[in-house]
């Protein structure tokens, strides 16, 4: 972790020209890896497809030279059991006389040269009889008596007069000369073809003679060695440019006739994948044998039921792959170092805009904004140039205006200073006047002067937006008062405000508005009897006020007008611009005519005020 937390650092921390050529170039390589590997991926399979059809060819092409020769051996094998000659010599021998014997063997061996002579890849071939084994025996002998107890002979007489294929066997071992078995032979691995000879003879009248019951049917016995069944696949093996490539023909059951290794011949060595090559007769199977892969292209024999193969490693088979991937390693390394010009180009191309930037930047840090960076082109980076320089422009020009407001600040503060005084002086005013009329004994002037010296000391001193509703109520008494001071025994002020709001944040002075809108407008024209109702309750929700007067009323017209801001008027919107702005958009104010010809003012408030809001008025 702590590397690849160091790897990650030295990234973050790196120059974007580095990033930018390190990034090409791994994409470069990304694609050009991914590329390779599927161009070989599709090589290797077409190759390997081709070097199966290719054995696969060799494969049948071999079985069917080796099918015309043995078909031909049983063709004329046929042909014996037919043979009127052969069945007279065989009838006609005495088997207690060793002359009539060499006799018949020397005829038997006449008819087994006219029928298989001319074959010189045929090794020997006989007739044998429980008494004697008739045909050449210059280049091997067989017993009669260890023929006879051979599987050779049992198999002979299962196939029932058919020809029958023996695969590869030991000669000393399966005729039974155990003596022999520690001795060399020409012909210690042979191939044969044996068949019980069911013989028969058509007289000159045409009656057909089956051979008697007393004389034995005799066993054909064709001999063949492994080279003259492996050499079509020795030849192409010898030929081939395959280093490892080995080759065979087994039967059904596992047993070697020619292989490769001969070691492995006469040898009961069952492949793998010989059960399912057996259910195809022919094509290709790829195994893994041994830990490596291997090709085996196969086709099964017509003549014997054999099954001949071919088996080479998949890496033999993609051999030829290796010249593709030494130039693809090529082009790889030209194609990297292509890429890596071209980021360097690219990144220099990229960059140079920025590098502009960062020196503009740098001068600009040090306060010099007199810069413009010239503006070549429409693409992403002129466009970031463009407005860089108008981000300067702007930057100086708001360098210009802070200046010129600090400025402004100043004469601002020396202003408020300056009107500090005034509310001031205004009090100290009153405060005089006040005075002035207790000495004169004027009491009612003195309590409206008192009243509202009360009332500027109360509002200037509070620089709040809000304030409790019990100061708010205590402002208003003091305006009522001093109302009533003017229009005596018009009307009268009830005030009915729950208790629990009295400590509760109001806008300041929210109440007053409509109090003097009720009094000079609605009760104006009233000598007497004129009353406002001001309420106060709250919910679990929010608080209501309302402000009800018994006057001359509005009709719908006009407050239609005042909510919509076409009849000039400043205390009701700003009140309610006010509460909106504390508490939210669904606060506010309302205006609706009473039952009795009045005015209702209902103010909807929250709860608590948004802090954001009761900001300090300086």
């Amino acid at each position: 972790m702590r590397i690849l937390r160091k790897m990650a650092d030295m990234a973050a921390n790196a120059k974007f020209r580095i990033k930018l050529l390190v990034s090409y170039f791994l994409l470069v390589s990304f694609i050009i890896l991914i590329l390779g590997f599927a161009y070989y991926q599709i090589s290797a399979k077409n190759m390997l497809l081709n070097v199966k059809e290719s054995l696969g060819n060799v494969v049948i092409n071999n079985n069917q030279l080796l099918d015309e020769k043995l078909q031909s051996i049983r063709d004329k094998s046929e042909m014996l059991p037919i043979d009127n000659e052969l069945y007279r010599v065989i009838t006609e021998t005495d088997v207690t006389d060793n002359a009539s014997l060499l006799k018949t063997d020397r005829k038997i061996t006449q008819i087994l040269f006219k029928y298989f002579g001319g074959d010189m890849d045929i090794y020997a071939s006989f007739i044998v009889t429980p008494s004697y084994n008739f045909g050449n025996t210059a280049r091997m002998f067989v017993m009669p008596d260890g023929f006879m107890a051979s599987s050779l002979y049992r198999k002979s007489i299962e196939g029932k007069g058919n020809l029958v294929w023996i695969p590869t066997y030991r000669y000393a071992e399966t005729l039974g000369e155990k003596d022999m078995s520690s001795l060399k032979f020409e012909f210690n691995k042979l191939a044969s073809a044996v068949k019980q000879l069911k013989l028969t003879f058509v007289d000159e009248k045409g009656i057909f003679h089956s051979l008697p019951d007393t004389i034995p049917e005799p066993i054909l016995m064709v001999n063949l060695t492994t080279d003259y069944i492996g050499r079509l696949f020795a030849d192409y093996a010898q030929h081939s440019e395959y280093r490892h490539l080995s080759y065979g023909i087994v039967d059904d059951g596992g047993a070697v006739v020619i292989h490769s290794d001969e070691a492995l011949i006469a040898k009961h060595n069952r492949p793998v994948w010989l059960e399912e090559a057996a259910d195809r007769n022919n094509g290709s199977i790829q195994k893994v044998i041994d830990g490596k892969p291997v090709v085996i292209s196969f086709s099964r024999m017509e003549s014997t039921g054999w099954i001949s193969y071919i088996e080479i490693p998949v890496e033999d088979a993609l051999q030829d792959l290796n010249a593709l991937r030494r130039y693809s390693t090529l082009f790889l390394i030209i194609m990297l170092i292509v890429s890596i010009i071209l980021a360097y180009a690219m990144s220099v191309f990229i960059t140079k805009p920025i590098s502009r930037m960062k020196k503009a930047m740098k001068l600009m840090e040090r306060g010099n904004f007199h810069i413009h960076i010239p503006e070549h082109g429409r693409d992403e980076f002129g466009h970031l140039i463009r407005t860089f320089n108008h981000m300067n422009g702007r930057i100086e020009t708001l360098i210009e205006e802070n200046y010129a407001s600090r400025l402004r600040e100043k004469e601002a503060e020396l202003m408020a200073l300056n009107l500090q005084l005034n509310p001031h002086f205004l009090y100290n005013t009153l405060t005089t006047l006040y005075w002035i009329a207790v000495e004169n004994n004027q009491q009612e002037m003195s309590l409206i002067i008192h009243n509202l010296a009360d009332m500027l000391q109360t509002s200037t001193r509070n620089k709040k937006e809000t304030w409790p509703l019990r100061t708010d109520l205590d402002w208003l008494n003091k305006y009522i008062y001093i109302m009533s001071s003017r229009f005596e025994n018009v009307f009268h002020v009830q005030i009915d405000v729950a208790a629990e709001l009295l400590d509760m944040e109001v806008p300041k002075l929210f109440l007053q508005p409509f109090v003097e809108n009720a009094i000079i407008h609605g009760l104006a024209e009233k000598e007497q009897d004129g009353a406002i109702v001001i309420n106060g309750w709250s919910d679990s929700l929010m608080v209501y006020f309302t402000v009800e007067d018994n006057g001359c009323g509005m009709d719908k017209a006009l407050i239609d007008q005042l909510k919509t801001g076409k009849m000039n008027s400043t205390g009701m919107p700003n009140v309610d611009k006010r509460i909106k702005l504390l508490y939210g958009s669904e606060y506010g104010v309302d205006i609706h005519p009473s039952e009795d010809g009045g005015t209702t003012v209902h103010i909807r408030m929250g709860l608590i005020a948004s802090r954001r809001d009761m900001v300090e008025i300086k």
